[in-house]
């Protein structure tokens, strides 16, 4: 049976505006990887997955996702959205938050295995969303 890409999509996104990380890491198989590439950051297997969605929602907790669109083909899936949220909490102690929000497109490639995801590699601007949370110079767009 094939899977239904949209509704997938659709769901891992309730999961992470929901801020169940039990559930959004329930997308993953237990050795996936999440990439979130404008941090240049791994996170390889459930543990670390967990851990970094965890500090995520930590320092995000009005974090949103509006998902635009979904595409895909056999075990390769895109998506577009708009992330938003408020820098509440910082786990780096060289950066407090700021209260700022913002508001990203940004796009996820994931690849499936036995319909999870094996893995999600995130792109967004990360120079727009350091400029909306008041962290780095400029006008943020």
């Amino acid at each position: 049976m094939a899977t239904d890409i949209k509704k997938v999509m659709e769901d891992y996104i309730l999961a992470w505006n929901s801020h169940d990380v039990t559930k959004i890491v329930s997308f993953f198989t237990e050795d996936g990887i999440y990439e979130d590439v404008a941090a240049e950051r791994s996170s390889n297997g459930k543990k670390e997955i967990t851990a970094f969605i965890s500090t995520v929602l930590l320092d995000f907790p009005n974090l949103k996702f509006d998902l635009k669109s979904v595409f895909g083909s056999s075990d390769w899936v895109g998506t577009e959205w708009i992330k938003t949220g408020t820098f509440s909490h910082s786990n780096i102690p060289a950066m407090p938050p700021t209260g700022k929000s913002f508001s990203v497109h940004g796009a996820s490639i994931f690849q499936l295995h036995n319909g999870k995801f094996s893995r999600e590699s995130y792109y967004m601007n990360a120079m727009t969303f350091l400029q909306q949370l008041g962290i780095m110079p400029g006008k943020p767009k």
